[in-house]
């Protein structure tokens, strides 16, 4: 499944969290994994464990 964190797509499992996808973008782009707060595309606080479908945009900063 392709989902986008920070605006640059990674590939996850099926089932994967907000959580999940973050990691991956973090191992993907060789940068320290994020601790704070995570965004919807519409800038909501999301959980991080919230369920990822296919083509869903997250955000490590309010995208707002």
């Amino acid at each position: 499944m392709l989902v986008y964190v920070n605006n640059v797509c990674v590939k996850i499992f099926a089932g994967a969290t907000a959580q999940d996808a973050l990691r991956r973008y973090c191992t993907d782009q060789k940068i320290p994994e994020h601790r704070g707060e995570l965004y919807d595309a519409w800038g909501n606080v999301i959980a991080a464990d919230s369920p990822m479908t296919d083509g869903r945009h997250i955000y490590t900063a309010s995208p707002r």
